[in-house]
């Protein structure tokens, strides 16, 4: 007798897409140090109105953000005030972008699911410049070359391009690994690097957390955050077991680099 065989199609509990983006306002809190074109000219405003169109296809029911949840309030305040045409955008990717994307899609509220944890680079540099002084230079100028590269970047192509680029495979597994290369950082006693990267998924765990706290059946949410959380987000919400991982490289052009020209190492 012929076994029958019956195929279950397993309806995620949420679907989740992670946008990595640079930081529009620059703020230069990362280890990377850039000057980028003013997010506020004209030029960079309709382009970013055209990634907006572009992410609002995805249809979003919530969207998070990079800020601190005990910044909610003041958050969804300037949400509201800017709904209501009382409030202009600042500079920054989740104004420019949440926001803008909010009030497109009818959603009164952002989730902010940032945590902060800063991260010892100071303590590092000082074991490298003590112990390992060929490859605290080594180190010095692959940031520098980094910085660079993120520049030549913005002086050629749009947000969405710029985008297309932070949400590619290669320059997502490349941001990481940057992490990861510091933790041969070690003499066996002191560990600053693998203090590091430790500390990073630890900030990234708890982003999480207070992203899936967030999420509730049947959502679409949008993450917007720096494209450098997206390798270790993209894997919780893979491993969590009931949500989709949507990519946001379906609603972006495609990449405008490619090969070495995508390569964050020397």
């Amino acid at each position: 007798m012929n076994a029958m065989l019956f195929t279950v199609a397993l309806v995620p509990f949420a679907q989740v897409m992670v946008l990595g983006t640079y930081h529009f306002a620059n703020p230069g809190r990362d280890a990377v140090k850039t000057r980028l074109r003013d997010t506020m000219s004209a030029t960079r405003q309709e382009e970013i109105a055209e990634l907006v169109k572009r992410l609002s296809a995805f249809r979003p029911t919530k969207i998070a953000v990079e800020s601190q949840p005990q910044n909610a309030a003041k958050l969804n305040g300037n949400l509201a005030a800017y709904s209501a045409k009382t409030y202009e955008l600042g500079a920054s990717e989740i104004e420019q972008v949440g926001f803008r994307l909010a009030e497109r899609g009818k959603i009164n509220t952002l989730l902010p699911i940032d945590n902060q944890l800063d991260l010892d680079f100071n303590r590092l540099m000082g074991f490298m410049q003590s112990k390992e002084p060929d490859r605290a230079q080594k180190f010095g100028m692959q940031i520098q070359q980094i910085g660079e590269k993120f520049e030549n970047w913005d002086s050629r192509f749009s947000v969405s391009a710029l985008l297309a680029i932070h949400n590619n495979p290669t320059f997502i597994k490349q941001s990481h690994q940057f992490y990861v290369s510091l933790c041969d950082t070690t003499d066996g006693t002191d560990y600053p690097g693998a203090d590091i990267l430790g500390d990073w998924y630890k900030r990234n765990a708890r982003i999480y957390g207070n992203l899936r706290k967030g999420i509730a059946k049947g959502d679409r949410v949008l993450v917007i955050y720096g494209s450098g959380h997206a390798k270790i987000l993209r894997e919780l919400i893979q491993d969590s077991g009931d949500l989709e991982l949507v990519e946001a490289s379906k609603y972006l052009p495609p990449c405008p680099v490619q090969g070495k020209e995508l390569s964050l190492s020397n």
